[in-house]
């Protein structure tokens, strides 16, 4: 149960393509996570039903996992019960309500370029809530990086299809997620001194899989039964294998034998990436304004990460698609 803290190594070649390999699996995140919602001309599992099965499925995959290879691993102190509970609440139950609400509203392409500014929100919740110390970069960075997330909503247009039918109201929904995410990871805080990454994402997806079926029930008895199409399906298989199953347990692994601060860099991969493949294989709309405030974006992100405030770092490095997606 307790989690044995490793000496970690400098970034390898080896090491340097894992994360790489990681990242570009999850800036396929979004585009892939829109399809698989789907729109009125190509159906797929919509918003709330897709959460629930991608993480129920992947939760109940990697508890079997654990079983099989560390039983252990699986072992809760009662003290933690609630931490855990408020880990999956807001790390997935009110994350992912609004996160793929709102991407069903916008676009994959809009929703890689604002959940790249989770290391910001991060840092300014640390600030607020664990009262850590704002310094001039900090603050350089915080500042950049919420201007450029407020450009980047700001930015969008009424597109329709595949770009969104109401993208501002998306974009605001996932600028909310990302608030619920950084709460989240600051929860997590407490819990990685004495439990794996394993550990602590197989609950959260567990958990956040029963948060999730009563919005996934009504989305159901809502809109009936879905009839995803074989893209929508291919998305699907996906964001369970790649995104979750693959890239999770890797990246884990990768935080307990390399520095986070080396690791989370691989970070600026995921906005960069992620935007090419919304407009090259969805033709999502990107404008000029949504470049300026990616671009601030990752001013703020590059500060944050290169002020050398280890613990923010470390915080990044626990966090999901965004951050580690």
């Amino acid at each position: 149960m307790s989690h044995t803290t490793r000496k970690h190594s400098p970034l390898t070649p080896r090491t340097a393509m894992i994360a790489t390999f990681c990242s570009l699996l999850w800036s396929g995140a979004y585009v892939t996570g829109k399809i698989a919602i789907g729109t009125p001309d190509e159906p797929g599992f919509g918003p709330f039903r897709l959460a629930f099965f991608r993480f129920g499925i992947a939760g109940v995959l990697l508890a079997a996992w654990l079983l099989w290879r560390n039983r252990s691993a699986l072992q809760v102190r009662r003290d933690d019960y609630g931490a855990f509970f408020r880990l999956a609440l807001l790390g997935m139950g009110l994350t992912y309500v609004f996160n793929y609400g709102g991407l069903a509203l916008s676009s994959g392409t809009a929703a890689a370029l604002i959940m790249a500014s989770e290391p910001v929100w991060i840092a300014a919740l640390a600030v607020v809530f664990l009262k850590e110390r704002l310094t001039v970069p900090r603050l350089f960075g915080i500042v950049f990086g919420l201007t450029g997330a407020v450009t980047v909503v700001l930015s969008t247009q009424k597109s329709g299809g595949a770009g969104g039918t109401f993208p501002l109201l998306g974009n605001i929904l996932m600028v909310l997620s990302l608030l619920f995410e950084a709460g989240a990871v600051l929860t997590v805080k407490r819990l990685t001194q004495h439990y794996s990454g394993m550990t602590i994402v197989t609950y959260e997806f567990l958990l956040g899989a029963l948060l999730l079926a009563p919005f996934a029930l009504w989305e159901t008895l809502a809109n009936g039964a879905a009839h995803p199409t074989v893209g929508a399906w291919g998305a699907f298989a996906y964001l369970i294998t790649g995104c979750t199953l693959l890239a999770y347990p890797l990246w884990f692994r990768l935080l307990e034998t390399t520095d986070a601060s080396d690791v989370t860099l691989f970070i600026f991969l995921q906005p960069v990436v992620g935007t090419l493949i919304g407009v090259a294989l969805l033709h999502e709309p990107f404008t000029a304004w949504a470049a300026i405030g990616a671009f601030l974006v990752l001013i703020g992100v590059w500060n944050l990460t290169a002020s050398g405030k280890r613990e923010t770092e470390r915080l990044q490095g626990v966090g999901h698609e965004s951050a580690s997606p």
